[in-house]
């Protein structure tokens, strides 16, 4: 059954049915509402900063520990552009979070924080939703989520700040997101990749952020091969304690693990781009069978 309710209270509850439990941002006075009515009203819990690049990060780093999406939430203009550095990072770690941006009124061009704020976030290859009129807030605002899924990447959420205070019938709208993997290894693939592990003499595994959920079962194959474990910089300390951890792969490694990476003859990579630091511009991977493993 709809109910109706203000534009402000609608976002703020479409935000919490997608299992949204705490926010991060900096208020101002196109979000400012819809922030009270997220804690006051759904029960929701609002983390907030001094800086709103600082609300992004914090996003991120939650959205990274967690595996769920983050939520962030910025005011119009000034406050966007000030979340720039913070929505690359996110881009281009491929970490999913919805941006609640707000922003000025679509009737007056000539307001004094108005800029273009789709161009904005598209320079910073977030994705971006408009809140197109108070009548498709929860289509909108699922919408943004789901391709924060779908997409993994940020979505920043256009909000006109001269909706807020609109009534609307309030309708739950939540997109199921299919999240199995998109493919998975079989027949010759499958074959060579198992082949190179049972020939390798001196086996390495690697794991990058994407793999920081299979901590045990890395550490079981590891066990079963008598391999070192090493990680990338974003997974540092996923193998803490163990006696083969070997610590940082790349241009970051101690001299002793820089040597054993270089005599192992087979690289077992798991949840990690294998970018230039990690592999030391390729040096490290130089004559070894490379099998990589993506969630």
């Amino acid at each position: 059954m709809s109910q109706t309710l203000y534009v402000y209270q609608s976002l703020a509850r479409a935000t919490r049915e997608h299992g949204v439990e705490t926010m991060f941002g900096l208020m101002g006075d196109a979000n400012l509402f819809m922030v009270d009515s997220f804690v006051r009203d759904c029960g929701g819990r609002f983390v907030p900063a001094a800086h709103e690049g600082s609300s992004v990060l914090m996003a991120l780093a939650y959205a990274h520990v967690s595996g769920r999406v983050g939520v962030a939430t910025v005011t119009h203009g000034p406050a966007l552009t000030n979340c720039m550095t913070a929505l690359t990072e996110a881009a281009r770690a491929h970490i999913p979070l919805v941006i609640l941006a707000g922003d000025t009124p679509v009737d007056n061009p000539r307001h004094l924080q108005s800029i273009d704020q789709r161009e904005l976030a598209k320079a910073t290859g977030a994705g971006f939703e408009q809140l197109r009129s108070p009548a498709t807030v929860g289509k909108d605002v699922a919408r943004a989520f789901y391709r924060a899924q779908v997409e993994r990447r940020p979505v920043v959420l256009n909000m006109p700040v001269e909706f807020m205070l609109q009534e609307v019938a309030h309708d739950m709208q939540v997109l199921d997101v299919f999240t199995a993997p998109g493919g998975v290894a079989q027949g010759d693939i499958l074959d060579n990749a198992i082949g190179m592990i049972a020939a390798a003499r001196q086996p390495l595994i690697l794991a990058g952020a994407g793999a920081v959920g299979a901590r045990e079962q890395l550490i079981k194959l590891a066990d079963r091969l008598e391999a070192p474990l090493a990680t990338t910089l974003k997974a540092k300390g996923l193998f803490t304690g163990h006696p083969y951890n070997i610590d940082i792969f790349g241009t970051l490694s101690t001299p002793a693990a820089y040597d054993l990476i270089a005599r192992a003859d087979c690289i077992i990579c798991f949840g990690t781009a294998l970018h230039d630091f990690t592999t030391d511009r390729g040096k490290l991977m130089k004559d070894k069978r490379i099998i990589q493993i993506e969630r």
